[in-house]
């Protein structure tokens, strides 16, 4: 509602913008040798990377399926691995000019931390006539150097997204795929995609063209790419205008600074949050459904519109410039109000339509002007539609109405949602291992019990450091059958260099896994290692199927081998009763190192013991000193705790690593089913899931007390 411009001489919008536009460009580059440049492209959501089709898919002829093709993306002094996850068109056989939307998107094979810019959300009937800036990289000299320019909109052409773009400045080869920035909104409003070969200025596409990104179900349901990005795109600025700990201006910064809100409902911080709440729900039913929700609040359907609106997004962005003031807060809240309660085609998140409806409460009670009438009929709205809305599929209905199959797909204990499940082939891990959305079916840790409740067999790997020579490890590999009775493989006590493990180990652990391993069952491996090496990423080697890592293809349960660190019974007791409470209700998670990002120390030893038994621990920022926190928390009675073995920059947000556990242990319902949830995850890692990469490193402490404890411990630590 107020205008964020101070007084005396108005902030220069480029001045402001164009850093934050020029860290997320990347360049494009061939896979030939010598990496040609192809064009440019900028950074829409964490490891995604929009640009041009013709950029994207240069030099490549048109293969089966369309996109899939391979590609490097230079960011900073870095070269990237990319693939090309769609692209309209997906190849160009004719000469001239590439036919429209001539939009790509590259999914990053090479997890990195990196900014992204400010995507628009309008639905535009017709473009800006404000002052534009471009950006992008061109060779020099034989170098390849950042560049931006100055131009206006000077008109559209057709009515495939096209931008006649002025011709106040030079727009030279290598730009081709680069953002186009509003200065005067703050936003990225297009793609640019060409010169024009003798004529004045050049061409961009319209962000808004995105949304013919084609989905594999009904609606904006199934596996949709749009859906899929733009939530990440929000999540990943909502992430990081909540990370009060950042010294980095953020877009919401920048937006408050140029103006970009002066007068309007929403103040740049209200509409980052909204947006970011938005994000966290599941996607409308149909297009149809949520013209129907925007009509509703606006009074008038949004007619003449060149692309119909598919997320919760786009919506909020046809009721900017409805109506000045309250009116135009009051149909922002209302659209709040329905989308919190819409009907839904997958699982209710119960969670996020609350915080979405309180903060749709609050901000309404919060704002000057609306009246205690509106107040009470947001109240009887929302009641209204929760009465009337049709009942959730739910569990099985679900992935069947999505049409999801079995293993990695279906397994709602992954936390990524079913929208991009279908870009990864079955696990076999997880395939073999999928239970029922209740809770049963295999656990996939230690000690798992097979249907008709035997123990089934384990492979076991005991690592032993050697204190007088550092880098070298004594070892033995062993297999615990049903009896739990170990039976040793192979054992070397001559000093093993650490690099030279994996290699060694090969054989001796693929002996003992065919001994363990049953149909529809791979077994676990058991990494036995002192307090000090219980970072150890043994979950890392590439001794799975095929070189894949060892912990996407089957659990690595890391067991201590010191005492344990508690000699009073009444302890040792309170951790079974966590352990069959977690076992046997929904955990609830609890961050307790971290508060929005910054870092803080563990409750006092009475307060972690005092908590309720069905607490699940999670540690964000204690990578340096977990030895020594796990050792307290199975101190004071926790059997199961997750935390991330690499530590944390202090500027990086933990914003997706905290939704992500919550939502991984939320759909897990049993710490049963963790070890399976984080070893698909970990698969997805693998399989190059951006939604997946804030799970990089995530361990899960997993100590059963009550079942084949190694002599002297109970100690487990589970690693996805």
């Amino acid at each position: 509602m107020s205008d964020f411009g101070g007084p005396g001489e108005a902030a220069d919008p480029a001045e402001i913008l164009t850093p934050l536009v020029s860290a997320a460009t990347v360049r494009v580059h061939g896979r030939e040798p010598g990496y040609p440049l192809r064009g440019s492209g900028f950074f829409v959501a964490p490891n995604w990377v929009l640009t041009a089709a013709h950029v994207a898919l240069a030099g490549q002829e048109p293969a089966p399926g369309g996109p899939g093709r391979k590609v490097s993306i230079g960011y900073g002094d870095r070269m990237l691995s990319g693939v090309v996850e769609w692209a309209d068109p997906a190849g160009h056989a004719g000469g001239g000019r590439w036919p429209a939307p001539d939009l790509a998107l590259i999914r990053l094979l090479d997890g990195v931390d990196h900014p992204c810019v400010w995507l628009t959300e309008r639905t535009a009937k017709g473009y800006t006539t404000n002052r534009v800036a471009y950006f992008g990289h061109i060779p020099m000299d034989g170098e390849v150097v950042a560049y931006n320019g100055r131009c206006s909109i000077s008109g559209q052409l057709g009515g495939g997204g096209l931008l006649k773009l002025g011709n106040e400045d030079e727009m030279p080869n290598g730009v081709s795929g680069g953002p186009v920035v509003d200065l005067v909104r703050g936003e990225v409003i297009g793609v640019l995609k060409a010169r024009r070969t003798g004529q004045d200025g050049g061409l961009a596409i319209g962000i808004q063209e995105l949304r013919r990104i084609p989905t594999s179900g009904h609606g904006t349901g199934g596996d949709d790419l749009y859906h899929r990005v733009m939530t990440a795109h929000d999540l990943h600025h909502a992430d990081r205008y909540a990370f009060v700990g950042g010294q980095e201006p953020t877009w919401t910064d920048a937006h408050a600074e140029i103006g970009a809100a002066a007068g309007r409902a929403l103040t740049p911080g209200q509409r980052t949050v909204l947006l970011g709440m938005l994000a966290q729900l599941p996607p409308p039913a149909s297009t149809r459904s949520l013209q129907d929700i925007v009509g509703a609040v606006r009074g008038t359907p949004a007619l003449g519109l060149p692309t119909a609106p598919r997320a919760w997004r786009d919506g909020l962005g046809l009721l900017y410039d409805l109506r000045r003031g309250t009116g135009e807060l009051e149909a922002v809240l209302r659209y709040a109000v329905h989308a919190a309660t819409a009907d839904r085609t997958r699982p209710v998140d119960e969670a996020a339509e609350r915080v979405l409806w309180h903060w749709a409460q609050d901000t309404a009670a919060g704002a000057f002007g609306l009246t205690r009438l509106f107040r009470n009929t947001l109240v009887t709205e929302r009641k209204a539609r929760l009465r009337a809305r049709g009942n959730p599929l739910t569990g099985a209905a679900a992935a069947a109405h999505t049409g999801i199959g079995a293993g990695l797909r279906a397994d709602p204990a992954i936390g990524l949602g079913t929208e991009f499940g279908a870009v990864l082939d079955p696990d076999p891990y997880v395939a073999a291992t999928a239970g029922s959305a209740d809770g049963g079916g295999s656990p996939g840790g230690a000690g798992e019990e097979s249907p008709a409740g035997r123990i089934r067999p384990e492979a076991l790997l005991e690592l032993i450091p050697r204190g007088w020579e550092p880098g070298r490890l004594d070892w033995r590999v062993c297999v615990v059958p049903e009896n739990g009775e170990v039976e040793c493989v192979e054992e070397d006590f001559r000093g093993t260099p650490l690099d030279d493990l994996p290699a060694r180990l090969r054989a001796s652990l693929d002996e003992a896994f065919r001994r363990c391993d049953q149909p529809g069952y791979p077994a676990p491996l058991q990494l036995a290692v002192p307090g000090a090496l219980v970072a150890f990423a043994a979950d890392t080697w590439p001794l799975g199927p095929g070189g894949r890592a060892l912990g996407s293809v089957r659990p690595v349960v890391i067991r201590r081998t010191d005492p344990p660190p508690d000699d009073d019974p009444a302890r040792a007791e309170a951790r079974q009763a966590r352990w069959h409470t977690l076992h046997q209700q929904p955990p609830r998670t609890a961050v307790l190192d971290c508060d929005g990002g910054t870092p803080g120390q563990l409750p006092s030893d009475d307060e972690l013991s005092a908590r309720p038994r069905d607490t699940l621990p999670v540690l964000c920022r204690s990578a340096a000193t977990a030895p020594e926190e796990l050792h307290r928390l199975v101190g004071c009675g926790y059997p199961v705790a997750v935390w991330r073995r690499e530590p944390v920059e202090p500027e990086t947000a933990c914003g997706d690593f905290h939704r992500g556990v919550i939502r991984t242990v939320h759909a897990a319902r049993s710490a049963a089913r963790l070890p399976r949830a984080l070893a698909a995850l970990r698969a997805a890692v693998a399989a190059g899931v951006p939604e997946a990469y804030w799970s990089r490193g995530v361990t899960l402490f997993y100590d059963d007390p009550t079942r084949r404890p190694l002599p002297g411990t109970d100690e487990l630590l589970e690693t996805p």
